[in-house]
């Protein structure tokens, strides 16, 4: 019986496979390989035409990152590293300091973009947002907050909607007086549930529940209403509202 289960399996993932063979114009022997050798035939097919396509996807390239991650976590970081070593360039720094903060460094990966974004590149905007950005991660409120103030003087031409969240979320740290207007320009500049989720949680905290709470219900209908690629990318934070409002209910 569980070789009789296993058999319809691998045939079942087999006609996956031929589908997308056929869909996608792929050559038609594939289609004899997968319903000759469903098992085998399936394993060739993967390596071979499928999991090359899906780089091209977003979803695709998360999952062959994740993977890569769980096979090797350290790989990015020790090329990095590499890099750097044979040629300590800005581009190499930047990239050291990138693969150490996603390792949860972030202590050692501001060192670096603190050097980066010095001498004649201390005006990159690029180099300003990631160190502002690792401030944040490091919750160093103070440093974000004066790293995204320099990157504000810059030229109002070089921010983005993650820009105004980071700077007001710093400040709302610091209950700095100029947090909520900081999170009311957020909000206007962004697109996605993002900002209004976070400036939600700066006014409950602060007691203004009923402002919050509309806040969560703008986000919670406009999840209901999205397209699914959006519901997908933001899962997390519709997911949250809808907690918020069941929780104050």
């Amino acid at each position: 019986m569980p070789y009789a289960v296993g058999g319809v399996i691998h045939f079942a993932i087999a006609i996956f496979f031929a589908v997308h063979a056929m869909r996608t114009g792929r050559n038609m022997y594939w289609i004899m390989i997968l319903l000759s050798f469903p098992l085998l035939g399936s394993l060739v097919y993967f390596l071979m035409e499928y999991m090359p396509d899906m780089k091209y996807s977003r979803g695709g390239r998360k999952v062959i990152q994740a993977v890569n991650h769980a096979i090797d976590p350290n790989r990015a970081l020790r090329e990095a590293e590499a890099n750097f070593e044979r040629a300590p360039t800005v581009a190499h720094r930047v990239a050291l300091a990138s693969a150490l903060s996603d390792m949860g460094r972030h202590e050692d990966a501001i060192t670096h973009y603190r050097e980066a974004a010095s001498g004649s590149y201390a005006n990159d905007a690029h180099l300003v947002r990631s160190l502002a950005s690792t401030y944040l991660l490091a919750e160093r409120w103070r440093d974000a907050r004066e790293s995204y103030e320099r990157l504000s003087a810059l030229s109002r031409d070089v921010r983005e909607a993650d820009d105004d969240l980071g700077y007001a979320f710093a400040l709302g740290q610091l209950n700095d007086e100029r947090a909520d207007r900081a999170f009311q320009d957020a909000v206007a500049s962004s697109t996605g549930p993002v900002a209004r989720c976070r400036y939600a949680q700066y006014l409950e905290a602060n007691g203004r529940t009923r402002e919050a709470r509309e806040l969560y219900e703008a986000v919670v209908k406009e999840g209901r209403l999205a397209p699914k690629h959006t519901q997908d990318l933001h899962k997390a934070w519709y997911k949250l509202a809808a907690q918020a409002l069941a929780s104050n209910d």
